[in-house]
């Protein structure tokens, strides 16, 4: 055995991660003084508990913010390949996806629509709504993984240009459509740099579905039985799978019920059955008290998402 070394990934949606006197949507969306401390503190507490040596990031408008309040967390590599929308002044829409790390980060690339989509379907697939990231980290005794960072479509129903007629139906639809194709865009663009230059990869971010819909189980799915293809798999599907025994936890609340919308994607590298076997599962840990049982104290500019992590072993 050459090493032993254990490496945590989270996933972390940070809800209107804004610094003042920015606004999130709306003029009224502003933090206070005290309110964006409170936000920083309650997103610094939870990262910490996690313990993660690699995070994903989604829901920010202020970039800068977040790479300072991570590299006061002790991470010093931050990336990101987008920025938010700038409505007017300082109201801000569209957040973009980040990722911060413990170890140097080697590559940055936007994800995107693959040209042979449209020329061998004869169809004109659309563009992310939030670019996807695309990295690889350089990890010490165990090298390169690439790291992907999403935020698929949300379930809120596309709006019409002409509210008059607008149909909730086709509303809803247009919705799913456009998570459907981001879903299957980035699949396809990992598989076709996973096919250039196969490393352990790990896909995190809020799917804004469960992966067991149609929609989004396009990332997992089995699309053909060519073992050296990029084969991903929800992290907590290879943990459980000898402990039948275990429930999942909820990561979001529509009301009262419970969803679970943040995932991290493992390759082959990190699934026990796969010949290219490097790394086991060795513990998973969704931080969803805030959601169960909130304390206002310390809860008020809480996530509305669970903080997701999977912690995986080497051994070579």
């Amino acid at each position: 055995m050459i090493t032993d070394k254990a490496l945590t990934f989270a996933t972390a949606n940070l809800f209107n991660f804004i610094k003042p006197p920015g606004a999130f949507y709306d003029f009224e969306n502003i933090y206070e003084s005290d309110a964006w401390r409170e936000k920083c503190l309650w997103t610094q507490n939870q990262i910490q508990k996690l313990d993660a040596d690699v995070v994903g990031i989604q829901e920010v408008f202020s970039i800068d913010a977040a790479r300072e309040l991570f590299e006061t967390m002790g991470y010093p590599y931050f990336a990101s390949v987008d920025h938010p929308h700038i409505e007017s002044d300082y109201i801000y829409s569209q957040p973009v996806v980040a990722l911060a790390s413990k170890y140097p980060i080697t590559h940055i690339e936007a994800a995107f629509p693959l040209d042979s989509i449209a020329e061998n379907y004869q169809t004109s697939p659309p563009q992310f709504s939030r670019k996807p990231l695309y990295t690889v980290v350089d990890v010490p005794e165990i090298g390169e993984v690439a790291v992907y960072v999403c935020h698929l479509k949300s379930q809120r129903a596309t709006e019409s240009h002409n509210p008059d007629y607008a149909n909730p139906l086709i509303g809803r639809w247009l919705s799913s459509q456009q998570r459907a194709w981001e879903a299957v865009m980035l699949r396809v663009f990992m598989e076709e740099q996973y096919a250039r230059h196969p490393i352990p990869t790990v896909l995190m971010g809020d799917m804004n579905q469960p992966l067991s819909s149609d929609i989004t189980g396009l990332l997992t799915s089995e699309s053909n039985h060519d073992s050296a293809r990029l084969k991903l798999a929800d992290s907590w599907c290879i943990f459980s799978a000898n402990q039948p025994e275990l429930v999942r936890a909820p990561t979001h609340y529509h009301f009262a019920k419970g969803n679970v919308l943040d995932y991290i994607l493992l390759s082959q590298e990190f699934q026990a059955d796969s010949q290219y076997s490097l790394a086991d599962v060795a513990a998973y840990q969704v931080l969803n008290q805030h959601l169960i049982n909130p304390i206002y104290a310390t809860d008020k500019q809480a996530s509305d998402h669970a903080f997701v992590a999977a912690t995986v072993r080497f051994v070579l």
